[in-house]
C-alpha cells in the first residue's frame, strides 16, 4: 500500500523570535540539517515518498531549503496558504489529494520516530485516527490525554496546573483515515482544540501510540540549543583524541591548532584560531573564530565572526554577525547582520536588527 504524508509547516514560530524573523522555524538547522528534514527522513525510512507540505510564513525560503535537501526520490507537493487555515484546516484544503491512509507531522517539531511501526499499530487496531504520544515533564505547553487500553478517553489542550490530569502529551504526529476529514467543517480548524474533542463527543475512537525515539518541541531558544545537543549525541561519532572528545559531528576537513571540541557540531569551511574551546555547541558554515575564544551551549549560524578573547554561553548568534574582541554574551540572542563593538557585555537579552513589517 502506498501512503502519503503531510507536513504542517506554516507557523510563524513566535516564541523563537527574533530568530524566526529571518528564518522559518521548520528549517532552522539542528545538527547540520533543517529541523523538518528529520521528519521527512522518518517518512522516507517508512517507505513514504509522496509528501505534501502545507506552508505560509516565509514559504519561499522554506520551499527552497526543502527542495535542495530532500531525499532524491521523495516527491514533495507544496500547499501555500494565504491565510492561516489551522492545523486541521490545512489538511482539509488538500483533501482532494488524499485518497487513502495518510500520516501527518509537524515540521517545526524535532522528531525521528519509527513511522512504520506507528502505521502498523494503526492498521492492527483498525483505527480511524491514531495520535502519537510522548511523556513530558511540563504538560502546560501541550495537549494532554488520558489513555486506557490504547484508546484516548480524555483530551485537554495546554492545561493549567489545576487542570493537569496526565503527563502524556500529543506529539503532533497522526495517522488518519480519509473519512475523518469529513468532520472538519470550517477553516480555520484545529486538531487539538476542535477536531479531537468533536470526535470524542461523537464516540469516534481515537487510538494513542506512545512513540519510540526522539521528540522535542524546539519552541524556545534553549530548546533549540538542546535539540542540537541531542542530535549530535545520537548521530555523532565518538572521539577520544587529545583535544576532541565526546560525541561530535565534524563536517569540515580543516585542522585546528590547540582547539578543544567537546560534544559539538562543526560545519564546513570553519576557521578556528589557537586556544579556542567549544563545548556542547553548534558552529555552522563559514564561521571565523579568533584565538582564545570560549563557546559553550550555544549556536553560531553561518558567516559569524568572533574576535579574540570573547566568551559566548547559552546563546544563539544569527548569520553574518561580528562579535568584537573581549566581549561576553550570555543567555542572549543576536539577530542577523549585527556588529558588536569590542568589550561588549550582553546578558539575557535579544538584540534585533531591522524587522520587515510583512514578517511580523
Amino acid at each position: 500500500m502506498v501512503f502519503k504524508a503531510v507536513v504542517m509547516a506554516g507557523g510563524k514560530g513566535t516564541r523563537l523570535r527574533p530568530i524566526t524573523y529571518s528564518i522559518p522555524k521548520p528549517i532552522i538547522p539542528v545538527a547540520g540539517k533543517a529541523c523538518m528534514s528529520y521528519l521527512l527522513d522518518s517518512f522516507y525510512r517508512a517507505g513514504i515518498n509522496d509528501v505534501i507540505v502545507t506552508t505560509g510564513y516565509k514559504f519561499e525560503a522554506l520551499i527552497k531549503s526543502i527542495i535542495e535537501t530532500k531525499n532524491s526520490d521523495q516527491s514533495i507537493l507544496f500547499s501555500v496558504e494565504k491565510e492561516p487555515a489551522g492545523t486541521a484546516g490545512s489538511i482539509k484544503l488538500i483533501s482532494n489529494f488524499i485518497d487513502d491512509t495518510f500520516v501527518v507531522g509537524s515540521g517545526d517539531i524535532l522528531s525521528d520516530f519509527d513511522i512504520k511501526d506507528i502505521i502498523n499499530f494503526h492498521k492492527k487496531n483498525n483505527a480511524k485516527i491514531t495520535i502519537v504520544l510522548t511523556e513530558v515533564s511540563d504538560p502546560s505547553q501541550f495537549g494532554i490525554v488520558e489513555l486506557k487500553n490504547n484508546k484516548i478517553t480524555k483530551f485537554l489542550e495546554k492545561p493549567s496546573e489545576s487542570e493537569t490530569f496526565s503527563h502524556i502529551a500529543n506529539t503532533g504526529i497522526y495517522v488518519i483515515e480519509p473519512e475523518i476529514l469529513s468532520y472538519i467543517k470550517t477553516v480555520p480548524y484545529d486538531f487539538a482544540r476542535d477536531l479531537f474533542p468533536r470526535l470524542l463527543r461523537k464516540n469516534i475512537e481515537i487510538y494513542g501510540y506512545v512513540g519510540k525515539g526522539i521528540w522535542l518541541d524546539t519552541g524556545r531558544p534553549n530548546d533549540l540549543i538542546r535539540a542540537n545537543q541531542i542530535m549530535v549525541n545520537k548521530y555523532g561519532k565518538e572521539y577520544n583524541d587529545e583535544l576532541i572528545k565526546g560525541k561530535n559531528i565534524i563536517e569540515t576537513s580543516s585542522k585546528f591548532d590547540s582547539c578543544q571540541i567537546y560534544n559539538s557540531y562543526i560545519g564546513n569551511s570553519i576557521k578556528i584560531d589557537r586556544d579556542v574551546k567549544i563545548k556542547s555547541s553548534a558552529i555552522y558554515d563559514f564561521v571565523n573564530i579568533e584565538k582564545n575564544v570560549e563557546i559553550e551551549n550555544s549556536i553560531l549560524m553561518p558567516n559569524v565572526t568572533v574576535r579574540e578573547n570573547s566568551k559566548i554561553k547559552n546563546s544563539v548568534i544569527m548569520r553574518d554577525c561580528v562579535i568584537g574582541q573581549d566581549s561576553e554574551i550570555v543567555d542572549s540572542i543576536i539577530s542577523p547582520e549585527l556588529e558588536l563593538k569590542g568589550k561588549s557585555r550582553i546578558y539575557n537579552v535579544s538584540l534585533a536588527s531591522k524587522i520587515i513589517e510583512d514578517d511580523i
